[in-house]
């Protein structure tokens, strides 16, 4: 049985791009009746490049929901989100705080008008700073892109919104927690500053760091931060992750290295750590004259982890074959709809396809709507 505690429970999501999205997304999966409400253009991520099916952004993060399409500049539909709102346990949205203040949607006026709402924002740099924030200046601002330097130390972005996909993972819990207390009698402003959430998720440990001894290490390219030799290796026909560092894992592998290379040092953990391009080296000198096949095969056999880089064709149908109906399920059109990563009792939670553009026919209003909102990504 699939859990739904939030059956029965209403989410009005005015949420563009991401984040705010994935938060929506989570809570419909749980049960909740979730309501995007989208500008008559759509929500931007629409429009965004994609394949014959739309844009694969809005369709991954939208699952689940209804839609319906609102010019918030406009009275009567500025009324009508209201007559939502009123019967609305939760509203999810991004806005920015000039957008929020000039639309009535600041929480003082959202708390007046609907006392016992939940209001859940995925803010910059909280509710009350007016700038704005992207998941690709999030990862610079919070350390991350310098952590995840390449070897070179040139800072690195990360690919994939992880600092979007995090904010609404985090927005989506804490929004729902909020719904699940029954001892709360009023309404309550949940916050998700992604900045915050890049500092506290993506540096992690380092943050830790950084507070008890006020200094960092930089990122190595793909090489682990904590261990060596563990890296992405060359094989002879592509690429292999092999995590040795540990010293259970090298205690495993330097006898197979031994026997090809001949006598290497007797090293621990903070020894190999303080070198580890050297060691990145002597593992490189052994799998560069191995498939990728042939080193994977190996560490499994010595319990060492590893695996290949595969490219995402590749790790798409390698993981539906091993967890099937996982990741995307495709209908008969092959159009795809993403599927959450978990399972309840070997069930996944079935998810709808992301809703229709809404104002499809109503060009003509489209075309005398204000450009976007100022959204956080």
């Amino acid at each position: 049985m699939v859990p739904a505690p939030l059956r029965g429970l209403r989410v009005v999501d005015l949420s563009q791009y991401i984040a705010g999205s994935v938060c929506g997304q989570l809570l419909a999966d749980f049960g909740a009746e979730v309501l995007k409400v989208e500008p008559l253009a759509g929500d931007p991520s629409r429009a965004l490049p994609g394949s014959r099916f739309g844009s694969p952004y809005f369709r991954t993060y939208n699952t689940g929901k209804q839609a319906t399409a609102l010019d918030l500049h406009d009275a009567g539909d500025r009324g009508r989100l209201d007559e939502l709102l009123a019967d609305a346990d939760a509203l999810v949205m991004n806005f920015g705080l000039r957008t929020r203040e000039r639309l009535g949607l600041d929480w003082p006026a959202l708390h007046a008008a609907f006392p016992r709402l939940v209001v859940t924002l995925v803010s910059a740099y909280g509710a009350d700073d007016a700038r704005t924030c992207f998941d690709s200046i999030a990862q610079a601002v919070s350390g991350f892109a310098l952590l995840n330097a390449a070897e070179d130390g040139r800072p690195r972005i990360s690919a994939g919104y992880p600092t979007d996909v995090l904010s609404g993972l985090y927005a989506g819990l804490s929004t729902a927690m909020a719904l699940a207390d029954a001892e709360r009698t009023d309404g309550l402003l949940v916050d998700v500053a992604m900045s915050e959430v890049a500092v506290a998720a993506l540096t992690g440990p380092a943050a830790l760091v950084a507070a008890e001894e006020g200094t960092f290490r930089p990122g190595r390219g793909n090489a682990d931060a904590a261990t060596a030799p563990s890296n992405v290796y060359r094989c002879t026909d592509g690429f292999a992750y092999v995590y040795a560092g540990l010293d259970k894992h090298w205690s495993r592998l330097r006898p197979v290295l031994e026997a090809d290379l001949g006598p290497l040092a007797d090293t621990d953990a903070q020894q190999r750590l303080a070198d580890p391009g050297r060691w990145d080296d002597v593992v490189e000198a052994w799998t560069q004259r191995r498939s990728v096949r042939e080193v994977c095969d190996l560490m499994a056999a010595l319990d060492v982890p590893a695996g290949p880089v595969r490219d995402p064709v590749e790790a798409l149908r390698a993981t539906r074959a091993e967890r099937p109906g996982s990741v995307v399920v495709q209908g008969d059109d092959g159009a795809g709809v993403p599927q959450l990563p978990v399972t309840f009792d070997g069930v996944r939670p079935s998810r709808t396809a992301a809703p229709a553009l809404p104002t499809a026919n109503r060009p003509d209003r489209i075309a005398a709507q204000p450009l976007q909102e100022e959204a956080t990504r």
